[in-house]
């Protein structure tokens, strides 16, 4: 008798502890879920339906009871799991896409309202006849006459092409497009996506935020060898770290940069209303500047600094990252995201089309330097590609990656020059500039196994067509 009520207990105590297993993952699948696809379809213009089945459930078998319910008129998107359990909502708002709600309501969000404008000056670029990136033209007719289109335009569609119908394994690649020598040679996109469709670039966007900081310094004077000011670290240690440390990774904070359930990602991205404060809550593991660590959170305190830098308010971030940078570089699809503080997610939640992503790493290939004005500070771009003092093989900059490594087998991507840099993002999003060869790169895509799709092999292929 004492045995089998033991056993009644244990398997009380199983039972309950899976309850609540699933009460806490299923917050999180339902707001990935409401999240993903409200931008898929509302910033993207792709078929939530679709992606749900072709990108959402392959992740994890937690994604299978989950069940979104798009919302088209008012542009929302709400998940439940079995249908009933945890509903989360994704509020779409134009220019400012999707916010993910946690504390707020859909009205208190939408009472906000602040949508960036896009100026005359790019607005005319848009329709321009000019060449790519004055303009949206993209001709091969001024390029060197001796080189074999034929074979870029095959290497272009082998890249394109699936190696598996396993949902699971398939590269997923949305656009892929190569610029030479500031001209774009070729680009390829999937079914649905076309030259201007904005694609989320993941963390790619920290490499964004970066960049932003780097207008502060040009335009507002900004000084990144002074601490961030946060009021959270008054008192304690924390008040010693910089800008400078907070763009190097270097702050210190004991962030885990893990995206399984409950770790510190994936809490700050789907169940957090302002990101970058629950990042900076996070205690010491070391001080300022004396270890390197990848942290999406330490991009999302940045972003919090700019947006108090700039005043505290959406209007005037939105000067900030739309008059100040993106429409001076002619970037017309740009979606900075924001959580419900008001804030960039300056880590994660960037959409832009292959080619404005392009555009951001021609400038960094231009040094700073856009038709004539100097968009970022002079010596912010040799400074943003110098290796962080301790990052792991001098592989990480200030908000972007680098392949700088001595021995060649330590890069990330050994076969491409010691040069190269990447704003990087999960699931293959990779911009990559290589500034010895003239070449860039962007692949967007969705392709689960982070590590299944390298540029690496395509730009060599490439390369060897155009040094022939």
């Amino acid at each position: 008798m004492k045995l089998k009520k033991l056993f009644f207990t244990l398997i009380v105590l199983i039972l309950l502890l899976a309850s609540w297993l699933l009460w806490r993952l299923s917050y999180i699948a339902n707001g990935y879920t409401s999240k993903y696809l409200c931008s898929l379809a509302f910033n993207s213009g792709l078929d939530p339906e679709v992606g749900f089945d072709t990108y959402v459930k392959p992740m994890h078998v937690l994604f299978a009871g989950v069940v979104p319910e798009i919302d088209r008129e008012h542009k929302t998107v709400t998940s439940r799991y079995f249908g009933f359990l945890r509903p989360r909502k994704a509020v779409w708002r134009e220019g400012c896409g999707c916010t993910l709600l946690v504390d707020q309501t859909e009205e208190e969000l939408r009472s906000r309202y602040d949508p960036p404008s896009i100026d005359s000056m790019t607005m005319a670029m848009k329709t321009s006849a000019a060449l790519w990136p004055e303009g949206q033209a993209v001709s091969r007719d001024s390029m060197d006459a001796g080189i074999r289109w034929s074979a870029i335009d095959s290497i272009l569609d082998r890249a394109m092409e699936e190696h598996t119908d396993d949902p699971h394994d398939r590269w997923n690649t949305l656009a892929l497009v190569v610029a030479w020598k500031g001209r774009i040679i070729g680009e390829r996109y999937a079914p649905g996506v076309h030259e201007d469709t904005p694609l989320l670039g993941w963390s790619a966007a920290k490499s964004i935020t970066g960049s932003l900081t780097g207008v502060m310094v040009q335009k507002r004077g900004l000084d990144i060898s002074l601490p961030a000011g946060l009021p959270e670290w008054d008192g304690d240690a924390r008040k010693g770290i910089t800008i400078n440390h907070l763009l190097r990774m270097e702050s210190g904070l004991d962030f885990e940069e893990n995206y399984a359930p409950f770790a510190d990602a994936t809490e700050m991205l789907y169940a957090s209303t302002d990101m970058g404060h629950y990042a900076a809550m996070h205690p010491s593991a070391a001080g300022p500047g004396e270890r390197w660590a990848y942290s999406s959170g330490t991009s999302n305190i940045l972003a919090d600094v700019l947006y108090d830098r700039m005043g505290g308010t959406p209007r005037a971030l939105h000067h900030l990252a739309y008059q100040e940078f993106f429409n001076r570089l002619g970037i017309t699809s740009a979606i900075f995201e924001h959580d419900e503080s008001d804030a960039f997610v300056g880590s994660s939640y960037l959409y832009m089309s292959a080619r404005d992503w392009l555009r951001v790493c021609k400038l960094y290939m231009d040094n700073g330097i856009w038709n004539g004005e100097q968009i970022l500070p002079e010596g912010w771009v040799k400074y943003a590609l110098t290796p962080t003092p301790h990052a792991t093989d001098s592989c990480y900059g200030a908000q972007i990656w680098l392949n700088a490594a001595a021995d060649p087998s330590h890069r990330r991507c050994p076969g491409l020059p010691a040069d190269a840099f990447f704003f990087r993002g999960f699931q293959g999003q990779w911009i990559v500039g290589i500034p010895s060869k003239g070449l860039m790169l962007a692949r967007l895509g969705v392709t689960q196994d982070d590590q299944a799709w390298s540029p690496e092999e395509v730009i060599g292929q490439i390369l060897n067509e155009l040094e022939k």
